[in-house]
């Protein structure tokens, strides 16, 4: 029988239905990064939950496994993967708010920008990725970085309710009105347990944002980077860190390419309040010898566009760990990485956990790295192929050099790479949230039909 045949039911969904013969299917498997290339067997572009239910229920029938592709910038390419039906989010990325309740609802397909062009007009917004042409999917379920988690939390921790298409077909509600159990999973638990078509995200006022963009020249930049730790443990909620090297003394393009010799380290900052209360709170970091910069009033949305967009098809490596602290040899190795970098668009980069982000939401959250004090990844993004064994063995031993000071042995689940291990996985949760996701795996998705992704194996019955 052909697999075309095999496939009962897609003929009644709405969406497109892309095969290996078809003229668009080449563009359709296209991920962010451009070292994975994968062919699944088809591609189902959906427009309802009913379109997954159908395509879900078609790959069961199939003996296909499912991948799920909504923006498809994970670096590690699990939206798409050879041989898997693929169910394409990319048409549901409708958004509706409600500002009175302070929730916002989003198709499972939608992308950052979307929710900020909706909520920031009731002047409301969550804590979104920092670049806004990620999907809100596999950064929310992974755990979720952002400009504003210092007051609002992760992303993750904003997921208040989900509408899930789980293994067997079947819709389910995550959520107080649902299962509180399956929507802590899904707070960090990743893509483990079925197609998520829609969110609803908890909603925070926005004030004044000041943005502070310090420069220092990387061979000076111990000692900004050790005041800048110092500033990060007693810094008010209302401060979010980002420190980014090597890079250009200006901002970067507009495309996000750099607009200078990469020689110095730049320190960002983002502050909810006045201009005053943010120069007052990095005063000691604006002392360092040879730093300049200064904090500038911007929008949410200008905060949300200032790390440029990284185009499709670049190659990309990322990998790091969650550490402790900034501790000197932590320092020392994050500069030599920086010192190393073989050319390319590589980087380090350090987020600081700080404020609301430490704290798990009300019901809890599977993402288990809170009492880490910043992540620290080498972000290897490179175009020439012939470059791929040096980059990623920059990333690598970048990332080794960094063990001594990880809290649990691993990463951010949204920078892990193509290669994670099993091992860095589990660290990730620790015994205890793992095998209560284990767990929740079992009921939901017993069969692992659902397993590209950082994959938490169903528990033993």
């Amino acid at each position: 029988m052909a697999l075309a045949d095999a496939l009962v039911g897609l003929d009644r969904i709405s969406g497109t239905v892309i095969h290996p013969d078809h003229d668009g299917y080449d563009a359709a498997r296209q991920t962010f990064n451009g070292t994975i290339d994968r062919r699944p067997a088809v591609i189902v572009g959906c427009r309802t939950t009913d379109d997954v239910v159908a395509a879900v229920r078609a790959a069961r029938a199939a003996g296909l496994p499912i991948a799920v592709r909504g923006g498809g910038h994970g670096v590690a390419g699990h939206a798409m993967a050879d041989g898997a039906l693929v169910v394409d989010l990319r048409e549901m990325r409708s958004v509706t708010v409600d500002p009175e309740r302070r929730r916002a609802r989003a198709a499972g397909g939608a992308l950052w920008q979307d929710i900020d062009d909706t909520t920031v007009a009731h002047g409301l917004a969550t804590t979104g990725g920092t670049f806004g042409d990620t999907g809100i999917g596999g950064l929310t379920l992974t755990g979720g970085i952002g400009f504003l988690m210092g007051t609002a939390g992760l992303s993750c921790d904003n997921l208040v309710r989900a509408i899930v298409v789980t293994a067997d077909g079947n819709v389910v509600v995550a959520g107080d009105d649902g299962d509180p159990e399956l929507l802590w999973a899904l707070r960090g638990g990743g893509g483990n347990f079925g197609v998520v078509t829609e969110f609803e995200f908890a909603l925070h006022p926005l004030g004044p944002l000041h943005m502070g963009r310090f420069v220092i020249h990387l061979d000076h930049a111990a000692e900004a980077l050790r005041i800048t730790a110092q500033i990060a443990q007693d810094a008010p909620p209302e401060l979010n860190i980002f420190i980014v090297g090597p890079t250009s003394k200006e901002p970067p393009r507009e495309d996000g390419t750099a607009s200078g010799p990469t020689t110095f380290v730049r320190i960002a900052t983002v502050y909810q309040g006045s201009k005053a209360a943010a120069d007052a709170v990095v005063a000691p970091l604006i002392a360092v010898p040879g730093i300049s910069g200064e904090h500038v009033p911007l929008s949410y949305p200008e905060i949300q566009a200032s790390s440029g967009i990284l185009p499709f098809g670049l190659r990309h490596y990322w990998k790091g760990h969650f550490v402790r602290d900034l501790e000197p040899s932590t320092i020392d190795a994050v500069t030599a990485a920086m010192r190393e970098i073989p050319g390319g668009h590589s980087f380090m980069l350090l987020e600081a956990i700080s404020g609301q982000a430490r704290n798990e939401p009300p019901g809890g959250a599977a993402f288990g790295q809170r009492e880490a004090r910043w992540n620290a990844s080498a972000i290897g993004v490179w175009e020439d192929p012939s470059e791929d064994a040096e980059q990623i063995a920059w990333a690598r031993r970048a990332v080794d050099d960094l063990r001594p000071s990880s809290l649990t042995g691993a990463g951010y689940g949204n920078y892990a790479p193509v290669d994670e291990t099993d091992e860095r996985v589990r660290a990730g949760f620790g015994p205890e949230r793992y095998a209560r996701l284990a767990r929740v795996k079992r009921q939901y998705d017993p069969d692992n039909v659902f397993r590209f992704n950082h994959n938490i194996a169903p528990a033993d019955a």
